[in-house]
């Protein structure tokens, strides 16, 4: 079978070399041209990285230095909310044989929620979860997110791709060839023809193939979230060398800027709602938040969504062709490995007329959106009302998903069956990652955490645990972050 992916940013790349693994045997195509830019001037990860290179047998030794790639604790999240106005969104823990609790319930995270310390810095200690440093015990195994240059690590997957015999095509596509919404082939600007079985659409915002598949398909959440704007742009590392190990995303008037360290510069942007705030507006508000002259940044418009029928004939829409909903957490190269591991068992017997095969994978993809759709609105869930942008977006609607979540945690502490996961293979966020986020915006009820240890027989047990995980991390051997990042990418 024929595979052809359209586009050949990031999305194009990841989905083209997850299926050369799975699929050895098929021909696979890439088009794209050189001359159409990437959104991005630096680019996180997930855990869902790590699954994705070891599947693919890419290695980070190599990848590291190819990208100009940074290792990432996590998020530090800045001024979101007054519980916790400065608090890490990162998972960690000790040693499994530390760990008390029982069907679901975690007692090292309800004895923090009940001393009310934030649950990130409270298992590793404040000041190593915030500082500069690493880890020098196999850094790449402890730390499996990390920070991209979004060129380098493009030019870095377009390598493999061509050593891994998938076939590189820059050109445009002119015209795409479709009879009884399938498509047959497409014709590039220069007169050439590719043919194709199955297709991926990963053209970004323009979505070359959709577009011409179905109309009116999008399902947008801005009724949720209000950021539909950003800008971007690149400053200069730290004076000092340092290199933090992790993305900072602060929270500001209409929104919220990241900040993304690679080896040579930062990827600095504000997500922001143009409701509330002119272009014009958010570059001075960054300009004023750092400190410098922006003389040369990048924009885009959005609208939070994604496709309504993600799957439609023979192609697949992928990346920011299928969707978008914002770049809080990071979620756009997970979203695409998530998606296309979960597209592998539907292609190995893949014919146009598998309808049910299509219908599994919607489902599939729509329980994706709704998981990320509530991780991003949670964040959003603040008691900040200083500014128009902040009132209004507390005053929009949750999902219903997130409102009976939120609901039943006021009756009882959190445990891993609360967030419900209809396929492994396509699923972003965990139960502890809302557990952190919510306790982190003062959504969890600290006594509910005291009432629960008490009925376990854990009020007492739990503070040696405590002790003995924190003595782990600390224990462990750590260096300077911009000094790790030189000798893993001279080795």
């Amino acid at each position: 079978m024929r595979i052809v992916v359209v586009g050949r940013g990031n999305a194009g790349f990841i989905s083209s070399l997850i299926l050369r693994r799975a699929f050895p045997n098929f021909p696979i195509t890439i088009i794209g041209s050189q001359e159409v830019p990437i959104i991005g001037v630096g680019e996180g990860s997930q855990e869902h990285l790590a699954i994705f290179l070891d599947y693919c047998k890419l290695e980070r030794a190599e990848i590291l230095p190819a990208s100009l790639a940074t290792l990432k604790k996590g998020i530090r999240f800045e001024n979101w909310g007054s519980s916790f106005p400065d608090y890490f969104h990162a998972i960690v823990g000790g040693p499994q044989d530390f760990s008390l609790g029982s069907f679901g319930f975690n007692a090292e995270y309800a004895e923090l929620l009940r001393t009310e310390t934030p649950i990130s810095e409270g298992l590793v200690t404040k000041e190593r979860i915030f500082s500069d440093e690493t880890s020098v015990n196999q850094p790449f195994r402890s730390v499996n997110q990390y920070h991209f240059d979004t060129y380098e690590l493009n030019d870095y997957f377009t390598l493999k791709a061509k050593q891994r015999n998938i076939q590189v095509v820059d050109g445009h596509v002119e015209k795409v060839n479709t009879k009884d919404g399938i498509i047959g082939s497409v014709v590039l600007k220069d007169g050439s023809l590719i043919n194709g079985d199955f297709w991926i659409d990963a053209s970004g915002f323009n979505r070359i193939l959709m577009s011409h598949l179905s109309e009116n398909n999008w399902c947008s959440y801005s009724d949720y979230l209000l950021t539909d704007s950003a800008i971007a742009f690149r400053t200069p590392l730290d004076e000092s060398g340092k290199i933090h190990p992790y993305t900072r995303a602060r929270a500001l008037s209409s929104g919220w800027a990241w900040e993304i360290p690679t080896q040579t510069q930062r990827g600095n942007g504000y997500v922001y709602s143009s409701q509330f705030c002119s272009e014009e507006e958010a570059v001075a508000e960054m300009e004023k938040l750092l400190n410098v002259e922006i003389s040369e940044y990048r924009t885009f418009t959005f609208d939070p969504g994604h496709l309504k029928d993600i799957w439609v004939g023979n192609c697949v829409g992928m990346g920011l062709a299928g969707s978008f909903i914002e770049p809080l957490e990071a979620t756009s190269i997970g979203t695409t490995i998530a998606q296309t591991n979960g597209l592998l068992q539907y292609l190995a017997s893949y014919q146009p007329s598998n309808d049910n095969s299509r219908q599994q994978y919607k489902e599939g993809f729509e329980a994706l959106m709704s998981n990320i759709l509530d991780m991003i609105r949670l964040h959003y869930v603040s008691d900040r009302e200083d500014t128009p942008f902040w009132k209004a977006q507390k005053e929009a609607p949750l999902t219903e998903s997130l409102e009976k979540l939120l609901d039943l945690w006021k009756e009882k502490v959190p445990d891993v069956s609360d967030i419900r996961i209809k396929n492994r293979e396509m699923h972003m966020f965990f139960g502890s990652n809302f557990y952190l986020v919510a306790q982190a915006q003062g959504l969890l009820d600290p006594q509910l955490a005291e009432k629960s240890l008490d009925a376990y027989g854990l009020s007492e047990s739990i503070k040696d645990v405590m002790y003995k995980i924190r003595e782990h991390h600390l224990s462990s051997p750590y260096e300077d972050h911009a000094e790790a990042i030189k000798r893993l990418s001279s080795n």
